[in-house]
């Protein structure tokens, strides 16, 4: 359990340092001002910072006043909000309580132990041994967490310590003995997604979970795109949340989503397993966001607009090197009609599960909303030759082939998956505006993967070339 104790008066510090050191498995780092409390916030992570209100802004200035304290606080607010903050205070104020209280009255379970507890309080220096005491309760919720033990299966993965610990209370949480953590494809974007089984002391899985995991913006924002856009697809094409926690991790955050069985794959396992069902993933997939194109609407925009959309000028001038002579100019002022409608916009194939259920589920959120329609199933298709994660292509497809990106026979010789490439680009056809749309989506797309360093820079030349000889010729 690491602890923060921001407090400049070094003999009472040396005081609480050592009731605390009693404890055992407690951890405790010392900072006397402002900055050097902040600084501290930014290099690790806390369990519980105990925070003097009376602080200077620097080590030996005399400037301490109750600002100081203050601006900590708040800086623990935006760093790590679910660390626990426990004011220490030598200053009697019966209004500071409840000015606390009543502003930042946060409570939650902490420990994922059924309990709802205060994230903030407010101690008294003359009463430090409330604060002690405080500290061991804690301790023993945090040694009950750590007790559970986490295994990770396939390759393993360097987790974070707040990871580990978001892992752990979701098990807590089932009465675990263990937890069973694989990191899935996907997660580019920052956070990163886990396949979770929590087992019991027997061995038997209680429950199966796939976790999304990352700072406290990337979870929110998921969890706001889950509740208000992807709750409008179709009956099955999510999986239920069934745990959230926000408290715990410092600056961390999770999302648990409910799956059945014991076996999780994604789209990209069943390119290489099954390619007929691959290409009805994509069909299913379509249908899902029925209501998302029910909502459509058309407008006319330059190729440009589009573009900007997926790569903005800045990102493509760093690297547009790789395009060697290809001439932009050429196609970006070119109008066209576009519909726009609500997309997953992230829906790589290492975005779509499957549980032992055999639906496609999409997964990872947190960029859906607005955008072309024929974004997504684009985005399916260029993933299979884009994505780090694809499976193996076989030489497919050549340069030449890529070139006639917009020749789907052509195109699709020889490709192992040709049914579900098929699949993906009637998908987009159905849904744009037109013909140009889908051309300008997958030019838009492929200059994008210009940013990535382990793209094929020689297929995005051929992918675009393709797409601008198709638009300036009126459409392919």
């Amino acid at each position: 359990m690491r602890i923060l104790l921001v407090e400049d008066k070094i003999d009472f510090a040396e005081v609480i340092e050592k009731a605390i050191r009693a404890i055992d498995g407690c951890e405790l780092s010392w900072k006397r001002s402002k900055a050097g409390a902040v600084a501290a916030l930014g290099e690790e992570h806390f369990d519980v910072v105990i925070l003097d209100r009376r602080i200077p802004t620097e080590d030996d200035f005399l400037d301490d006043h109750q600002d100081h304290g203050w601006a900590v606080f708040q800086a623990i607010l935006e760093q790590q909000p679910g660390t626990s903050v426990w004011f220490l205070t030598g200053t009697v104020d019966a209004d500071f309580p409840t000015e606390v209280l009543n502003t930042h009255g946060k409570r939650g379970d902490i420990h994922s132990c059924g309990r709802e507890d205060a994230l903030y309080q407010v101690f008294w220096k003359d009463k430090m041994t409330d604060c002690v005491a405080a500290v061991r309760g804690f301790r023993g919720e945090v040694q009950q967490t750590d007790g559970i033990n986490l295994v990770q299966v396939g390759t393993p993965a360097n987790l974070r310590a707040e990871e580990v610990r978001l892992l752990k209370l979701f098990g807590r949480r089932h009465q675990g003995a263990q937890v069973e953590v694989r990191v899935l494809q996907g997660g580019l974007s920052g956070a990163r997604v886990f396949r979770v089984s929590v087992l019991n002391a027997a061995g038997a899985v209680i429950i199966m979970s796939v976790a999304r995991i990352g700072g406290f913006d990337d979870i929110a924002a998921e969890r706001e795109k889950y509740r208000t856009e992807i709750v409008k697809l179709a009956n099955g094409a999510f999986p239920p949340v069934t745990a959230e926690f926000s408290h715990g991790a410092a600056g961390f955050a999770g999302i648990f989503y409910q799956v059945v069985g014991a076996e999780v794959r994604s789209l990209f396992d069943e390119l290489t397993a099954n390619p007929a069902a691959a290409a009805a993933a994509a069909e299913r997939l379509r249908q899902d966001q029925a209501t998302w194109h029910g909502a459509r609407q058309v407008e006319r925009v330059r190729v440009a607009a589009v573009r900007r959309a997926l790569i903005g000028d800045v990102a493509l001038q760093m690297h547009n090197h790789h395009l060697g002579d290809i001439d932009l100019a050429t196609v970006e002022n070119l109008e066209i009609d576009v519909a726009r409608c609500v997309q997953h916009c992230d829906l790589h194939c290492g975005n779509v599960l499957y549980d032992e259920s055999g639906r496609p589920m999409v997964i990872d959120y947190p960029g859906t909303g607005g955008a072309f329609a024929a974004l997504d199933p684009i985005a399916l298709d260029l993933s299979t030759i884009f994505h780090k994660d694809a499976p193996d292509r076989a030489g497919w497809p050549t340069e030449a082939q890529a070139r006639q990106w917009t020749d789907l026979d052509a195109y699709c010789a020889g490709a192992a998956y040709e049914p579900f490439i098929r699949s993906c680009r009637a998908w987009a056809e159905s849904v744009a505006a037109s013909p140009q749309e889908v051309l300008a989506v997958a030019y838009s797309y492929a200059l994008r993967q210009l940013k990535y360093g382990d793209t094929d820079k020689a297929l995005v030349r051929e992918i675009v070339n393709s797409c601008i000889e198709g638009l300036v010729g009126g459409g392919g």
